[in-house]
C-alpha cells in the first residue's frame, strides 16, 4: 500500500500536468504541424521554386489588399453599430478595427475580437449593445466561411456553377437574416423580463439600409480575401477557379479557427497542401503555395498592430467621440 504522502504528491503532480497541458495544448499543437510539415514538405523542390517567386510585388499586393479589408471592416462596424458617418469617427473606428484584427490574428479562435468592445466602450457605445454587434459580426463572417467552403466544394464535386452560387446565396442569407431573427424574437418578448433584457443588450433594431451595408461589407471583405489568396498563388502557378478558391479560403479559415492555434500555425501550411494536391495541384507547387500563403499572416499582424499609435494619437487630439445607440 502506497503512503499517503506518496499518494497526495502523485494527485499533487497529475493536477499540474493537467493544468500545463491545459494552458499550452495549442502550442503543442501548433509544434506538431509545423514538425509534421517540416517532416513532409520537400525542401529540395521549393528551393528552385521559392526564389522565383516576386516577393515584393506580394508583398505590395498582401498591404493593398490588408487596407481595403481593414476599411472594408470599419465601415461594416460603423454600420452594425449605427455609429455616424463623420469623419471622427470613421477614423477612430478604421484606426481600432486595423488594430483588433491584427491582434485577433494572434490569438486563439480570433478572440482578439472582443477588443472591440473596449474600444466601441470608449467611443461611447453601451458594452452590451457592442457585445451584441461582434457576436454578430462573428455569426455573418462563420456563414459566409461555411458558405463559401460549401459553395466551393459543391462546384469542384458536380462543376454547375448554378448550384454553387445557389448554396453561397442560401447560406450566406440565412447568416445575414439571424439579425432579423433576433429583433423579431425580442418584439415577441416585448414587456416580459427577458424581452427587457434583451433589448437592453441588442439596442434599436437595425435599420434595413444597415443591415444591407453590413451584408455588403461582408461580402466585399470575404472577396477581397479570395481574390487575394487567387492571386498569391498564382505566383507560384497554382491557377485556381474561383469555385476551388472558395473552397480552399473557406475550409482553411474554418480549420485554422477550430484548432485554437494561433494564425494557424502549421496546421494552415498542411490542410492548403492537402487541399490543392486534392484538387491535382502537383506537391511541390501546392507546399511551395502553402508557405506563400503564410505571408498574408505577418503582413496583416505587422499593419493592424501599426495602427495603435495613431489610434491613441486621435483620442488625445479629438477626445472621445460620444454616440447614444
Amino acid at each position: 500500500m502506497p503512503e499517503p504522502k506518496n499518494c497526495a504528491s502523485r494527485v499533487g503532480r497529475a493536477g499540474m500536468i493537467a493544468r500545463v497541458f491545459r494552458r499550452s495544448w495549442p502550442i503543442a499543437i501548433a509544434v506538431a504541424a509545423c514538425s509534421f510539415a517540416l517532416y513532409q514538405f520537400d525542401w529540395r523542390k521549393m528551393a528552385v521554386i521559392l526564389p522565383t517567386v516576386p516577393v515584393g510585388w506580394l508583398l505590395c499586393m498582401m498591404s493593398i489588399v490588408t487596407i481595403l479589408v481593414f476599411a472594408v471592416c470599419a465601415a461594416r462596424w460603423i454600420a452594425i453599430s449605427r455609429l455616424p458617418w463623420i469623419s471622427p469617427v470613421i477614423g477612430r473606428v478604421y484606426c481600432y478595427v486595423a488594430f483588433v484584427i491584427g491582434a485577433s490574428i494572434v490569438t486563439p479562435l480570433q478572440l482578439g475580437e472582443v477588443l472591440k468592445v473596449k474600444f466601441a466602450h470608449e467611443s461611447g457605445i453601451n458594452i452590451g449593445n457592442s457585445t451584441f454587434n461582434v457576436a454578430l459580426e462573428r455569426i455573418l463572417d462563420l456563414a459566409t466561411i461555411a458558405a463559401m467552403g460549401v459553395s466551393g466544394l459543391i462546384y469542384v464535386r458536380s462543376g454547375s456553377a448554378f448550384l454553387s452560387l445557389l448554396a453561397l446565396i442560401l447560406m450566406f442569407s440565412v447568416g445575414l437574416a439571424i439579425p432579423l431573427a433576433l429583433q423579431a424574437y425580442v418584439r415577441r418578448l416585448a414587456d416580459t423580463s427577458l424581452g427587457q433584457r434583451m433589448k437592453v443588450i441588442s439596442g434599436r433594431p437595425i435599420p434595413t439600409s444597415r443591415l444591407a451595408i453590413f451584408g455588403v461589407t461582408t461580402i466585399l471583405k470575404w472577396g477581397l480575401t479570395l481574390a487575394a489568396w487567387l492571386l498569391i498563388l498564382s505566383a507560384v502557378d497554382v491557377n485556381l477557379t474561383i469555385g476551388q478558391g472558395s473552397l480552399l479560403v473557406g475550409s482553411v479559415t474554418a480549420i485554422s479557427i477550430l484548432s485554437m492555434i494561433p494564425g494557424g500555425l502549421g496546421v494552415q501550411e498542411i490542410s492548403v497542401r492537402a487541399i490543392l494536391v486534392g484538387m491535382n495541384v502537383e506537391p511541390g507547387h501546392a507546399e511551395a503555395a502553402a508557405i506563400v500563403l503564410r505571408l498574408f499572416t505577418p503582413v496583416m499582424v505587422v499593419l493592424g498592430l501599426a495602427h495603435l499609435p495613431f489610434l491613441y494619437r486621435i483620442s488625445n487630439s479629438t477626445g472621445r467621440t460620444k454616440t447614444n445607440v
